[in-house]
C-alpha cells in the first residue's frame, strides 16, 4: 500500500489545491481561486 504524499507549497508549506496554486491568504504565491460563475459566464458568452 503506498502512501500518497500531497504537494506543498514551498514558501509556506500549505497543502497545494488540485490546480497547484496556494491557498493561504498570507502567502508570497497565493492566488485567489476562481469561481464556477466566473466560468458559467464565460461558457454562456461565448
Amino acid at each position: 500500500m503506498a502512501i500518497k504524499i500531497k504537494k506543498r507549497c514551498i514558501y509556506c508549506r500549505q497543502v497545494l489545491r488540485e490546480n497547484g496554486t496556494c491557498q493561504n491568504p498570507n502567502c508570497v504565491r497565493y492566488t485567489p481561486p476562481k469561481d464556477e460563475t466566473e466560468k458559467n459566464d464565460k461558457e454562456q458568452q461565448a
